[in-house]
């Protein structure tokens, strides 16, 4: 065991008259054990914060009130009961660690930890980071999700930080602020920085925030004066081709750092000769919010759900969590949602074969019909078909709405009706087995006298033909508000059921709303779903995902943003009638989802719940909609109800 820590601080008994000195040094120790973990750790989670280490700081500070800033909590069996929640600080408060305490801790971290600002502060004249020439790139690019995943606070979705500081035309104020931006970030390379962060916030009563890439339709990596961990550089993978796991499952397997995303996955799987289950996005982060949601994917009716395929996770407390070992955390982070008791450093996941893989990509517009009532007749010839499709192991990513752009609804009453497949695809499938797939819906199209034009795409792997089909969307404004739900197998079989939600979505078009929707399922189709995980129990039965969304102008005022939300909210009732039982996919629902413990759990809620408050009893893990949320509120300082987004002090929930 190898421990690097020097340090010298001279002073008064408190930090404000701390002098730091030239030998002070990054905080951590290199660990080498005879007991090797399964599978074996990366080097960045080999390198931790240890009890010793914090004795040798405690010894050479000789001041136990800077020792305990970075400390370890003494009662591992504190409870729920013994604690006293309080609002967390924020900056301005008496007890916002000052300037110098922000600076040691930097140095325990190596240099890692970023005072962040909003990342379009270079177009504001009156910012000190004004800029125009760099204003001007950013703005170029402020739609790419490369340009938000790469800075440490931005988000892919601004609304939920509280639109504070955006670049023009996507602007809807003049000023420029950090709003629900954390205010530091620590840029973690190593398992030791990740323990710093967490320790250093608990202690403090600090907000602590964990950013992969920013994706998250609520926003879950921002938060209005916290400290973010940014866990978006580990990188290590390792192809794992003899992997016994806890839980009986003896095969190719793949290690990979928390911070690896979709394409990077993908493409390393490819490499190897196999494929992996992953998102339909570019660049969401395969081991943040998007697994521990449950992670729903173009091989889900295939393989199932992301977190189906996890054999082993570590995490930054730092356990190892399998089947069979600190089995409870397992079951929770496999399903239970992000942001609820640890951060994930890496996941150890199934390789599953290569697989030839056709996709198929179309659209047609009202003038493509004969008129409103065949449009709609195809529409409903598709959802006829869903029980078919899902049933063979495919997936569709599919938009409806009206609009001359073929882009959401200009407006309600606009009857410029579209349908986009974003694309099917078909894993395991020739050209020749996806068309005769196909076939019965096509021939309704026909009959309809729909004209079409579909493209077919064909890879030996599954990599390949992904990646033409499924193009990166855009992020980066605050113009969209969604509800979604998952419409269950029983919803399609039953005639009535089904009429019902072929006539939403018409209403919910013709109101001003579009539709994002799936056919998919979250029991594929060759192989068995585990019993030990949290996933919410109505994806096992979903034969779609639907999303409904609103939207208004980058000019809009909270007003506005206010009436939209609750209206399609309220619409959304619509969908939950005809499927009560089931529920929403918790990492692209509804914020203000009514009774949203049982629809992103369902009966799982309470074993979460009380697994929340064993192992973070504090509440030092929040998000909003994350397990727990319930016991704190946001308390927006932007003109909306409490914990409408993370733009506010986060404080114990108003008795």
């Amino acid at each position: 065991m190898k421990t690097v820590w020097t340090i010298s601080l001279t002073g008064s008994a408190t930090l404000a008259g701390a002098t730091l000195t030239s030998s002070l040094t990054a905080a951590a120790t290199t660990i080498t054990s005879t007991v090797t973990p399964t599978p074996a750790l990366f080097q960045h989670e080999r390198v931790q914060l240890t009890e010793g280490v914090l004795e040798n700081c405690s010894a050479v500070l000789q001041n136990d009130t800077v020792a305990n800033m970075f400390a370890f909590p003494r009662n591992s069996t504190v409870s729920k009961g013994d604690v006293l929640h309080s609002c967390k600080v924020m900056p301005g408060d008496t007890a916002w660690p000052l300037d110098t305490t922000w600076d040691v801790f930097d140095t325990l971290l190596g240099g890692s930890l970023i005072k962040t600002v909003p990342l379009a502060s270079s177009c504001y004249s009156d910012r000190p980071e004004y800029d125009a020439t760099k204003c001007a790139s950013i703005t170029t690019d402020w739609l790419s999700s490369e340009l938000h995943m790469a800075d440490p606070a931005s988000i892919m979705l601004p609304l939920y930080e509280g639109r504070s500081c955006l670049p023009s035309p996507y602007n809807y104020t003049s000023s420029c602020e950090q709003g629900a931006y954390p205010v530091y970030a620590v840029n973690v390379t190593t398992v030791a920085q990740i323990q710093l962060a967490i320790n250093f916030a608990r202690n403090q009563n600090l907000r602590l925030v964990v950013k992969n890439t920013g994706h998250d339709f609520n926003g879950k990596a921002s938060g209005k004066g916290a400290l973010s961990i940014w866990t978006h550089y580990l990188k290590e993978k390792e192809y794992l081709p003899a992997f016994k796991a806890a839980n009986g499952y003896h095969g190719p397997a793949i290690k990979f750092g928390s911070g690896v995303q979709v394409w990077e996955a993908y493409e390393f799987a490819k490499s190897i000769g196999h494929s992996v289950v992953g998102g339909e996005a570019v660049t969401v982060g395969l081991g943040g919010g998007y697994t521990a949601g449950g992670g729903h994917s173009p091989l889900s009716s295939m393989y199932g759900m992301a977190a189906d395929q996890v054999l082993a996770m570590q995490d930054g407390r730092f356990i190892t969590a399998s089947s069979t070992e600190n089995s409870d955390v397992f079951w929770m982070l496999r399903g239970g949602g992000g942001s609820t008791i640890g951060v994930v450093t890496s996941l150890t996941v199934k390789a599953l074969p290569q697989l030839e893989t056709t996709t198929v990509t179309f659209n047609f517009t009202v003038n493509d019909t004969p008129g409103p009532d065949a449009f709609w007749a195809a529409v409903g010839s598709y959802l006829d078909n869903f029980e078919s499709f899902v049933d063979a192991g495919t997936y569709g990513y599919y938009y409806i709405g009206a609009s001359s752009a073929e882009i959401g609804t200009t407006y309600a009453g606009d009857t410029d009706y579209y349908f986009r497949m974003e694309s099917f695809l078909a894993p395991n499938m020739s050209v020749a087995q996806t068309e005769a797939l196909l076939a019965p819906w096509f021939n309704s199209l026909n009959a309809l006298n729909v004209s079409y034009t579909p493209w077919y795409n064909h890879a030996d792997n599954f990599h390949d033909a992904w990646v033409v089909s499924f193009p990166e969307e855009y992020v980066g404004t605050d113009v969209v508000k969604t509800a979604s739900r998952l419409l269950p197998r029983s919803v399609f079989q039953n005639d009535d059921l089904r009429n019902q939600t072929w006539a939403a979505y018409q209403d919910a078009v013709d109101q001003g709303l579009f539709i994002a929707g799936f056919h998919i399922s979250g029991t594929g189709i060759a192989v068995e779903p585990p019993t030990d995980t949290s996933v919410l129990p109505a994806w096992r039965d979903a034969l779609t995902h639907v999303i409904v969304g609103s939207q208004w102008n980058f000019t809009s005022p909270w007003s506005v943003i206010e009436d939209s939300s609750l209206f399609v909210t309220k619409w959304m009732d619509v969908l939950r009638d005809i499927a009560p039982d089931s529920g929403a996919y918790m990492s692209e629902a509804d914020l203000i989802e009514p009774n949203l413990q049982e629809a992103f759990y369902g009966v799982n809620y309470p074993r979460l719940y009380a697994l929340k408050q064993k192992y973070d009893p504090t509440g030092l893990f929040f998000a909003l909609t994350a397990v727990g949320a319930e016991d704190w509120e946001v308390q927006t300082t932007d003109p909306l109800p409490y914990s409408w987004n993370n733009n506010g002090r986060l404080c114990p929930k108003s008795s």
